[in-house]
């Protein structure tokens, strides 16, 4: 993985910058597009190779790059680094386009139209990044009928998707936390969220949440911390949730993002508290950022390379007409542990054989 030295050098900006941003330290006055381009770079330098940037810069003269795939997203640059999870998930759908020989093309939203522009002219197909209202979806099959969703599925008779199975990811979280000792558990996140079809809904990782912790019988207790689901807004209800809870607080709280898990390490450190010492945080998306913060956080991992690649690939067969049904793929999710969650099971043993040894003495 790359260092904080050599994103710095990439993107032009000192290493000081890029570390309080890769932080989301609120204190630091940046615009949004230098934000965006550190965040890209970060990803990018994770998997991409030289000969890959010399592939990207050599598509559009190439004869071999045949196939255009316009690239949609459902979030305006502001909106991704509040969840950056989209901003690289956009940068691996880039790759895995170049992999197989399709240029990416970025496509625009023009709100007073009702269309999607770009700058390159037609596409013959389009990977729609996220959740999307009728009237967009509209808007993309003026542009091609060949449409593949990622991370939302809006009309399973009709188009083809690829989405994280949310559910196995939480489950996992849940049997991690437990593994590790902790029973007292909160879940940190909104209430509802906008739904593959582009409406507000409960949200389904709270609710998968709730259902999961149901199947332990009574040994594990859940929790819930509401916030709007942003890092600023986390920080705060978890300041208010010491606020009202100074005796037996959780020992663990489960985000349902990286921005939220973030800004729970944030309330924490406002709190006078520690992680993982006093308390324990699990993210969720798991994406180059976490591995930058301080403690490194542990999270559900998203195989977001695997996403996209089966998301090109599947575009590539509709606009074959190979696909003679839509199909939905749902991928399974896998646990990142690091430093932010800690073993309570190891810490309460060392304390009874502490207190044994007192005693011997």
């Amino acid at each position: 993985m790359a260092t904080l030295k050599e994103i710095a050098t990439e993107c032009g900006f000192s290493v000081t910058t890029v570390s309080r941003v890769l932080n989301e330290d609120d204190s630091l006055n940046v615009p949004d597009a230098t934000k965006a381009i550190i965040f890209e770079t970060a990803g990018r330098l994770n998997y991409q190779t030289k000969t890959m940037r010399r592939q990207r810069e050599e598509t559009a003269e190439d004869p071999r790059y045949v196939c255009r795939v316009g690239i949609v997203e459902m979030l305006s640059t502001g909106a991704q680094l509040e969840d950056t999870y989209y901003l690289y998930l956009k940068n691996d759908v880039e790759k895995a386009c170049l992999e197989q020989n399709a240029e990416p093309v970025m496509m625009q939203y023009d709100e007073d139209s009702a269309v999607y522009r770009s700058i390159a002219g037609k596409v013959n197909g389009i990977l729609a990044i996220g959740q999307f209202t009728e009237e967009r979806i509209r808007a993309m099959e003026q542009c091609t009928g060949n449409l593949v969703f990622l991370d939302s599925s809006p009309d399973e008779e009709k188009y083809c998707s690829v989405q994280t199975n949310y559910e196995t990811g939480v489950r996992q979280g849940i049997a991690f936390l437990v593994h590790m000792g902790h029973r007292r558990i909160a879940f940190v996140g909104p209430k509802d969220s906008l739904n593959s079809r582009g409406v507000r809904a409960p949200e389904e990782r709270r609710r998968m949440f709730a259902a999961i912790c149901r199947e332990y019988d009574g040994q594990v207790e859940p929790f819930y911390v509401d916030t709007t689901g942003s890092t600023r807004d986390a920080a705060v209800q978890i300041g208010n949730y010491y606020d009202r809870n100074k005796e037996n607080p959780v020992t663990a709280f489960f985000a349902y993002n990286e921005s939220t898990a973030i800004g729970t390490m944030r309330g924490i450190r406002g709190a006078g508290l520690t992680v993982p010492e006093d308390v324990s945080v699990l993210g969720y998306n798991d994406t180059v950022l976490a591995s930058f913060l301080q403690p490194q956080l542990s999270g559900i991992h998203i195989y977001t390379a695997d996403m996209a690649q089966m998301g090109v690939e599947m575009l590539r067969k509709v606009m074959n007409g190979d696909m003679k049904i839509p199909v939905k793929i749902l991928i399974p999710t896998g646990i990142a542990q690091r430093e932010s969650v800690r073993n309570v099971v190891q810490k309460n043993a060392d304390k009874t054989i502490s207190k044994n040894s007192k005693k011997q003495k």
